[in-house]
């Protein structure tokens, strides 16, 4: 069963869980480790995902590749692609310590706006139903050229970056869950993780199970 994400007031509970969350949709070392510093800064014990991915990591240095580190970088996915992945939650990090958090609080909550806008938009009619010879077009909603050229201007973004934003949030590598962490946000007095259910290319679900194409 799909362990759900946590809403509380104590922002370092929910930011493990959101470290755990993405760990089990893109299993990098980078969680762990943010994981194992907020532990040994705070005094908690190790969550299960880090003690589990330490034992698969000391078995695999001392038993499969004899005393090397195993790969964790290669030509199609470079380390620093990686590290670009997981730096949303190292500015969550650094504003933890440094008890600042609107900055980095504030960015997670634009991404979060970002899938809910296209989500909205992309199920609203187009603006020209009607294409050649008035004949009525196959798709009745609007396209994604006719969403973000509409974006831009409430972001202040450059609809093709954004394009490219939404993509990095929707679009997930082969070995990933279904279920993507997207954001850490403040709920009321406390923290919620905000997800998105990716089932097939063209559909993504929100939280409360509406599905929107």
């Amino acid at each position: 069963m799909e362990k759900q994400p946590v809403q509380t007031e104590c922002f370092e509970e929910v930011f493990l869980d959101y470290l755990r969350l993405r760990f089990e949709c893109e299993p990098l070392p980078h969680y762990v480790m943010a994981a194992m510093h907020v532990c040994d800064e705070k005094g908690r014990d190790y969550p299960e995902f880090v003690r589990g991915f330490m034992y698969w990591f000391a078995d695999k240095f001392l038993f499969d590749t004899e005393g090397t580190f195993p790969a964790q970088s290669h030509n199609a996915d470079p380390a620093d692609a990686r590290w670009r992945r997981y730096s949303d939650c190292h500015t969550l990090l650094e504003g933890f310590y440094a008890n600042d958090l609107a900055g980095p609080l504030e960015a997670q909550e634009e991404r979060w706006e970002l899938i809910e806008r296209v989500a909205k938009l992309r199920s609203e009619p187009r603006e020209d139903p009607t294409g050649k010879a008035g004949r009525r077009r196959n798709k009745t909603t609007k396209t994604d050229e006719e969403v973000f050229a509409e974006l831009e201007e409430w972001f202040a973004v450059r609809d093709y970056t954004l394009k490219r934003q939404h993509k990095k949030l929707t679009v997930h590598h082969l070995y990933m869950s279904g279920t993507f962490p997207v954001a850490l946000v403040r709920s009321g007095d406390g923290y919620k993780v905000k997800c998105i259910q990716v089932d097939h290319p063209d559909a993504i679900r929100l939280p409360e199970g509406k599905r929107l194409r």
